[in-house]
């Protein structure tokens, strides 16, 4: 054997190879990836299942954040995968899913974990059986496709559409007291802007202690910040709103270039009368800054920056109530609600700059001072609670409402919930997989039996069982009963319930499922470092 060739057979052995390669890295092939990845990512999922329908469980978690103890009770899907502090890529994939799912559709995350959980363990076993990951993924994506389509084509406006959104995002929780529930709903009306519900224009703001009952309304802005001064009035109504972004002073040395500002000051004192000539000069020239705000009718007021005592003396005097270093968010939420546009010096401000509000109130909320504007735009719903934990849930709840009233703007059709829908796409595809002359047929066969499972997870999770359950629901829907689902004491017509869940929801939790079981599926070879430390010894 020649040299070149004796070279080439030793370079190609495992044993020179590893020569080469770092002990803190490694990678995973073929099967070993693919398994590895859904194996892991199926039991973060099934972690998801028991917290799903009216009747799901509760996971609790516990934590250390430095030398306090943090418990956490919830059943919120995308609280439970981030608490798991997976940080195995497939996991993360799959919990970055789950938030992307909340933040567009506000719901439907754990139907999203259970399909993405039964597609994988599905494909495990089709890959057991030597069936290649693309042939897999051509049947899910041709059953993915027909299950889209079935959903779209019995979607139909019924019932107090609201009202099954109130109940589809509240889930058997009872945390939506009918209090809320109003509140909710005016909110959201109050919050459409351009044919949908705009996000920002609702606000919310936690306070444990107190009862749920407490938990109201404020048709404006509430902003976490105390009066400037005392002696300000508490309360004023029908007011003129001013937006000021610069501070109130007349020192261009603080805040301005040099040689900015009004005009530049060299002082020099050598007399008694020159030092009451300069303070009687400043006074003047902070008191033009509040004829600035006074001369518009501006009697409510509000800083970016900060308000001088001087300047806060004169504004007491003559019932201005002020606040000073208020952050963006609160700048642009009361400018937002009041119609005021936000002037850089306040020299400059004019009439049409002011906007205008129906209450401006002082008050407080377990000791913490607040300002409430009442304007004709912008919500701030108050959520109390007798925990910190029950208000955090109640909370997630109604962003979940907001976000469900923002897409029922875009497509106000719904289907039979409680697993009815599923059943008869269930039987749609294995109807359609008989159709199929493929090895496809398989995996459509088995993309049927991954939604299947997502019922029967519904029925275990209403302490059902499942082996007596699901054969009279196939039964139902075999005789053409294809609103029957599950519920508290077995199959019922949910269309008689009134249970309900969105179109738009559904094809969004299924066509993502789709999207990341697929993502993993053409994972191959998966590459792994070991964490180094951060800071090295320097020899």
């Amino acid at each position: 054997m020649s040299t070149k060739s004796r070279l080439a057979t030793d370079v190609s052995t495992p044993a020179y190879i590893d020569r080469f390669i770092s002990p803190n890295w490694g990678q995973l092939t073929g099967k070993k990836a693919w398994r590895q990845n859904l194996g892991l990512a199926a039991i973060s999922a099934g972690k998801v299942e028991s917290a799903m329908g009216p009747k799901g469980a509760y996971k609790m978690v516990t934590f250390n954040r430095g030398p306090e103890k943090v418990i956490k009770v919830t059943r919120d899907g995308v609280e439970i995968l981030k608490e798991l502090q997976v940080q195995y890529p497939a996991v993360k994939t799959l919990a970055e899913a789950a938030k992307l799912q909340r933040e567009q559709a506000g719901d439907g995350v754990s139907t999203m974990v259970v399909v993405i959980e039964g597609l994988l363990k599905e494909a495990e076993k089709l890959m057991q059986k030597k069936l290649h990951p693309n042939v897999i993924l051509n049947g899910y994506r041709a059953a993915a496709k027909e299950a889209l389509a079935e959903i779209e084509r019995i979607g139909t406006v019924k019932g107090d559409l609201e009202e099954q959104i109130l109940d589809t995002a509240d889930c058997g929780r009872r945390l939506l007291s009918p209090k809320l529930r109003k509140a909710l709903l005016e909110a959201c009306h109050r919050a459409v802007a351009e044919g949908g519900v705009d996000l920002k224009r609702i606000s919310i703001i936690t306070r444990s202690g107190g009862a749920v009952s407490d938990s109201r309304l404020v048709r404006g802005v509430m902003v976490r910040k105390a009066k400037l001064h005392k002696s300000m009035p508490d309360e004023l109504r029908d007011v003129k709103v001013a937006v000021v972004n610069k501070s109130f002073d007349n020192k261009p040395m603080e805040l301005l270039k040099k040689g900015s500002g009004p005009f530049n000051i060299k002082l020099e004192i050598d007399e008694a009368q020159k030092m009451r000539g300069f303070k009687a000069e400043e006074r003047r020239m902070n008191d033009e800054l509040v004829d600035a705000v006074d001369n518009v009718g501006a009697k409510f007021v509000i800083c970016r920056a900060k308000i001088v005592d001087q300047v806060a003396d004169e504004m007491a005097r003559r019932g201005i109530l002020a606040f000073e270093m208020i952050d963006q968010v609160g700048m642009d939420a009361v400018a937002e609600a009041t119609g005021a546009t936000t002037v850089g010096d306040v020299r400059n401000i004019a009439n049409a700059d002011l906007g205008r509000a129906s209450l401006v109130k002082v008050e407080k909320v377990d000791t913490i001072d607040y300002f409430t504007v009442e304007a004709a735009r912008g919500s701030t719903i108050l959520l109390r609670g007798s925990s910190l934990e029950d208000v955090k849930e109640t909370e997630r709840v109604v962003k979940n409402v907001v976000r469900l009233m923002r897409n029922a703007e875009k497509d106000k059709r719904s289907v039979p919930g409680g697993g009815a829908t599923y059943m008869r796409i269930v039987d749609h595809l294995r109807e359609f997989a008989l159709k199929s002359e493929s090895k496809e047929q398989v995996a459509i066969e088995s993309f049927a039996n991954a939604l299947e499972q997502l019922v029967v997870v519904l029925i275990r999770n209403f302490g059902l069982s499942w082996a007596t359950v699901l054969p009279e629901l196939r039964s139902y829907h075999a005789e053409g009963k294809h609103s029957m689902g599950v519920t508290f004491g077995g199959c019922a017509n949910m269309e008689q319930l009134g249970v309900r869940d969105m179109v738009y929801t559904q094809k969004t939790a299924l066509a993502r499922a789709y999207d990341v079981t697929q993502l993993l599926l053409r994972i191959d070879q998966y590459f792994y470092i070991k964490e180094l430390a951060l800071v090295h010894k320097q020899e």
